[in-house]
């Protein structure tokens, strides 16, 4: 199937697709889902290319591996586990049961528990030292910082809680560029890290209770953390209330739909956290549902290969022209990057193929005046 395409491609490689472009050519290489419109007409892909990626996604059994994730079964197949981060988002559809055990219940009660707290936080309910929580910071590093930064400047128009901060580089500059905006003792920190062992997560905690220490009697009440070691945030001083966990089976970059996601929901509200969630929930159903041509996921996933491993167009920009979107292109770095960045395949072979391209951008319109020429008028061809 690699052949035909490599094939396909070396026929139509130098055709300019403005040669395509006629009356129908928009709506049937479009995909669209609620609001959200993915438009690949202004690509070299025709409809005998769109049909042999499609017979790729078939003939590596996309949907039957779809399936297995949704279910429960232990799809990561290097350690064992499920791939559940869906589940987090399922907030009424079936039953998700992994060993035998439905996991919803445990989610849905954990999210009760988020939401209960959000709004001690927000209602002045829950205080610091010196009075109702004003500041939330947020510290952790990977997907415990690059997913709730990116949806909380996203989300900056509904915000009505307390103000957010996000800590995540070991130098100290970050963190104490933080701190000096925030008063200690009406500052909530949330310790993002699943072992709480995080070397950088760790250093920068101990940063924010030594200097929480200098005006705060006892630190540990006004700190919360997202870990599933409960014996060593014990030690650190945090109350079980305030220790909310997560199963091995939320991988770090796709964590902010759970327990990672608490400070944006002391931004916003529980209700609108909810409603985040739903929005991810609608994007699982469309994905389990649609045709594949219709399928925004894996079209988003087809017209990447297609460019990468096909094309050899080995860099893709992401430039949001929205500014509180800016965050959009590091999260997406560690979420294409890290899940493709390999080597091998999954039975241990050397891969004859790039396994992803390297992502990178900024806000679009900023480009204009940095690096659209390269993009518009240089020799390389970047998706």
């Amino acid at each position: 199937m690699w052949a035909n395409l490599k094939a396909h491609h070396e026929k139509v490689a130098d055709r300019r697709f403005e040669s395509m472009l006629d009356g129908t050519r928009a709506a049937e290489f479009s995909a669209s889902v609620g609001d959200m419109l993915f438009d690949y007409a202004k690509t070299n892909i025709d409809a005998e290319g769109r049909s042999l990626l499609i017979d790729l996604l078939e003939q590596a059994g996309v949907a039957d591996k779809r399936a297995a994730m949704f279910s429960g079964q232990s799809i990561n197949e290097t350690e064992g586990r499920s791939v559940l981060h869906t589940a987090l988002r399922n907030l009424d559809g079936p039953a998700v049961t992994v060993d035998g055990i439905d996991v919803m219940p445990d989610i849905l009660a954990t999210l009760d528990r988020m939401a209960a707290f959000a709004k001690q936080v927000r209602n002045g309910e829950f205080k610091g030292q010196g009075g109702k929580i004003a500041d939330v910071i947020n510290i952790g590093i990977g997907g415990a910082d690059l997913g709730p930064a990116m949806a909380v400047k996203a989300l900056a128009p509904y915000h009505d809680g307390p103000r957010c901060h996000f800590v995540s580089n070991v130098d100290p500059a970050d963190i104490a560029d933080v701190l000096r905006r925030c008063d200690p003792t009406t500052t909530l920190v949330i310790v993002a890290s699943k072992t709480f062992t995080t070397i950088e997560t760790m250093t920068n905690a101990r940063t924010a209770q030594a200097w929480m220490s200098q005006s705060v009697t006892d630190t540990g009440a006004q700190f919360a953390a997202l870990s599933t070691a409960e014996d060593k945030t014990a030690a650190f001083g945090i109350d079980a209330s305030r220790v909310f966990g997560f199963e091995d089976w939320v991988g770090g970059r796709y964590s902010m739909w759970g327990p990672i996601g608490l400070a944006l929901m002391m931004a916003i509200g529980a209700d609108a956290f909810r409603a985040f969630l739903r929005g991810g929930q609608a994007m699982d159903q469309h994905f389990q549902a649609a045709e594949w041509h219709e399928n925004v996921p894996a079209m988003l996933a087809l017209i990447g290969i297609w460019h990468n491993q096909i094309c050899g167009y080995a860099t893709r920009a992401v430039l949001p022209y929205d500014n509180l979107l800016s965050r959009l292109p590091a999260y997406l770095q560690q979420l294409e990057m890290e899940s493709n960045g390999k080597g091998v395949s999954m039975d241990g072979e050397t891969l004859t193929l790039d396994s992803g391209p390297v992502v990178w951008g900024e806000p679009g319109t900023n480009g204009q005046h940095a690096y659209n020429k390269l993009i518009h008028q240089g020799t390389r061809v970047i998706q």
